[in-house]
């Protein structure tokens, strides 16, 4: 995916580093100009310096926003409740291809 190059070319001269939630959607039949601006959103937190926090999507929005800040080296949280780790099963099954490497995380919340 191309990214918008505008918003992203100048780091920010934030102190410190933001832990930024976003959520969008995780359906593979998510229009182009969502995905496209998921994309840049997660490519402008990367090269700002900030981690991305979101839902681990394996696609739409989510899936976007994690190659976008992936691409550029950024840091990213992911959090999948319990009830999507089927029958102990590899938690990253249901979650972007990007977790597991470098800077991201994927956190299994508990609860009902």
């Amino acid at each position: 995916m191309e990214a918008n190059p505008e918003p992203t070319q100048q780091k920010a001269s934030s102190t410190k580093p933001l832990r930024i939630c976003c959520y969008g959607s995780s359906s593979s039949h998510t229009p182009s100009q969502y995905t496209a601006a998921a994309y840049n959103l997660g490519q402008t937190l990367a090269l700002r310096g900030h981690t991305c926090v979101n839902g681990a999507g394996a696609s739409g929005c989510m899936e976007y926003m994690n190659r976008g800040a992936h691409d550029n080296n950024g840091h990213i949280v992911g959090v999948i409740h319990e009830k999507f780790v089927v029958d102990g099963s590899d938690c990253l099954e249901g979650a972007n291809s990007v977790f597991g490497k470098g800077n991201r995380r994927l956190l299994v919340a508990k609860g009902n």
